[in-house]
């Protein structure tokens, strides 16, 4: 038996296609995708990702990007979610999804469980089990551990941190599924999916690192209207997929002040001053500099 996860593909069109051939080569009884599929990034082909998931009847579970873009369209979500420059990618985004495409999102569970030989169970998720955010990787504290024993699977697939890891804990394979979009570790042209294949009595894991047309998907964007639409954070997002490295999360945790800007002005300045101090500006205001 045979099982391909795809994870975190941020609307990255290019790139799906490409795993999606390469499954189609391993043949694999099950495929199923682990949440974010759609989620923000500068790449613009979020809902082309969302139909060929749909066309392909590809079992999807619910990642925290699809969530904000399910809450964006609940009429008494958090105005800052709605309405803040931070979250503009999203609500840009969100805006592209019809009724349908919204309410079928808005159904996806949180985990599938596959049933496996031997009572072999395999559940994919997005972060862990119960939680779209918190993940086993960054630690597993009282309150996971009971969510985790919880879960009758021998395998927990998840996904959220965009890279590669596994943990043996209580019997069970924790595994990450990798990114089938946005890996950030520093190369432009290769993502990830994870094959589980279950051998002498046991499953087995393993990555297939699949390479595409890195320069069609930053072409896409650079030509599309999503660094107008996404503000100064969708900046950050063109330098993520110009170098494959993490830029938000640095930017926002690290960088950006507790107290954040009122007002579109204030979010370029601090973006500008961001990119300067990690010398990137000059090589992103060239893409963005009518906007500024």
């Amino acid at each position: 038996m045979k099982i391909a996860v795809i994870s975190d593909v941020h609307g990255n069109r290019h790139s799906l296609n490409a795993v999606l051939e390469h499954i189609a080569s391993e043949k694999p009884d099950f495929v199923v995708g682990a949440g974010d599929m759609v989620g923000c990034s500068a790449y613009p082909g979020a809902v082309e990702v969302w139909k060929t998931l749909r066309d392909q009847q590809i079992p999807l579970v619910l990642g925290n990007e699809e969530q904000r873009i399910v809450d964006f369209h609940d009429p008494s979500a958090d105005p800052y979610l709605k309405h803040s420059v931070q979250f503009m990618p999203m609500q840009y985004r969100a805006r592209q999804f019809s009724e349908s495409d919204i309410e079928t999102m808005r159904a996806l569970p949180m985990r599938i469980t596959l049933d496996g030989p031997q009572q072999q169970d395999v559940c994919i998720c997005h972060a862990s089990p119960s939680n779209l955010v918190k993940s086993p990787m960054q630690g597993i504290d009282a309150e996971m551990a009971q969510e985790l024993q919880a879960i009758g699977a021998k395998v927990i697939v998840v996904g959220h941190l965009h890279t590669v890891w596994h943990q043996y804990w209580g019997g069970k394979l924790l595994v990450m599924a990798g990114s089938g979009g946005l890996p950030l570790r520093g190369r432009s042209d290769e993502v990830d999916y994870l094959m589980l294949t279950y051998q002498g009595r046991e499953w087995h894991f393993a990555y297939q690192t699949v390479t595409y047309d890195v320069q069609a998907a930053i072409q896409e964007a650079i030509q599309s209207d999503i660094l107008e639409q996404s503000g100064p954070i969708g900046w950050l997002m063109l330098d993520e997929i110009l170098t494959q490295e993490d830029r938000l999360k640095p930017f926002l945790c690290d960088y950006c002040p507790d107290e954040r800007p009122d007002e579109l002005e204030s979010w370029k300045r601090l973006v500008i001053r961001y990119l300067e101090s990690i010398q990137r500006w000059d090589v992103v205001r060239p893409y963005v500099q009518r906007f500024v």
